[in-house]
């Protein structure tokens, strides 16, 4: 926040007011002891070693005069002061706080997990400036990831850089044990208001994908994708009365015009997630090939309607 001043520039100051503002900062980044404060002003050049403790308590009374709330240093607060409150705190209603959430969710509809890790850091400063503790709750809780180990998530994006190879504990859904996968790591993807990690599972010898929260911990990681090929599912399919617009243009590409429609290909991380595609163009798409995705796909059909005919 500041550097070092040199004592040339200090005589053209007011050194009290000085300490005051660097004083504010500090305890507005975190708690701090008269200690800490004072190590860190000696190494300023705003406070000379031999100089009393008592100008700081001077300076602290300066902010309490100022408006700052701040509280004693004692053992509940492990003898640190504590800016609760300061003249400079954002003010912000519960009305605004509906207006950003409601913004925030037209936002992540389409927002990737990047942008998502930046609202989130962008929420949590910013209630950082809140003296209100249920608006700073508010503000942070707009945050879809605020149930989440961020750090986690932003590893797990470093990994999928490298393609490296970690082993974690997951929380199954269907198992009241957790257990250890071994996984090389592909990408980390924002979906359904989830996080995933897509991956390959060296045991499964298959492409799955993890959701980020069911993941407890990171035991090892391993440079490299073991030499493992990882194989897409590809299929070839009909589009008719359908903007190519909307195409993912990561997985999908338009091989060429046909009669009223378009000859896609798809390539996708497995088959579930290849049906899940197919199946939300609707009627407006018909499975080329392979053949057993395309049986695969009628299957899905057929059962679904059962299941609303029941």
């Amino acid at each position: 926040m500041f550097k070092p001043a040199e004592k040339s520039e200090l005589n053209q100051i007011s050194l009290t007011g000085m300490r005051a503002i660097a004083m504010m900062g500090l305890l507005i980044e975190a708690p701090r002891s008269l200690q800490e404060i004072r190590d860190i002003f000696i190494s300023w050049n705003i406070m000379e070693p031999e100089h009393s403790n008592d100008i700081l308590r001077i300076d602290l009374n300066t902010l309490r005069y100022m408006g700052c709330e701040i509280s004693r240093a004692d053992s509940r607060s492990e003898g640190k002061y504590v800016l609760t409150k300061h003249p400079f705190s954002i003010n912000i209603s519960e009305e605004e706080i509906a207006v950003l959430k409601r913004a925030y969710k037209k936002i992540k509809s389409k927002a990737d997990i990047g942008l998502i890790l930046k609202f989130d850091d962008l929420f949590k400063k910013f209630s950082e400036h809140v003296s209100d503790p249920e608006i700073k709750e508010s503000l942070r809780g707009i945050s879809i990831l605020k149930s989440l180990d961020v750090e986690i998530i932003k590893n797990l994006i470093e990994d999928c850089k490298q393609r490296k190879t970690v082993k974690l504990v997951y929380q199954n859904p269907s198992s009241k044990e957790d257990s250890e996968k071994t996984i090389i790591c592909q990408k980390i993807a924002f979906q359904n208001d989830s996080v995933y990690l897509y991956g390959f599972d060296t045991a499964k010898n298959k492409s799955v994908v993890l959701n980020v929260k069911r993941i407890l911990s990171i035991i090892a990681r391993i440079a490299g994708d073991c030499g493992i090929e990882i194989r897409t599912t590809n299929i070839k399919f009909l589009l008719r009365n359908f903007d190519i617009n909307e195409l993912d243009e990561e997985n999908e590409h338009v091989l060429e015009s046909a009669e009223g429609g378009w000859i896609v290909e798809g390539r996708y991380y497995n088959e579930f997630f290849a049906v899940q595609r197919i199946l939300s163009f609707g009627a407006s798409c018909t499975v080329l090939e392979p053949s057993e995705l395309r049986e695969e796909v009628i299957r899905k059909l057929k059962s679904m309607r059962n299941v609303y005919n029941a």
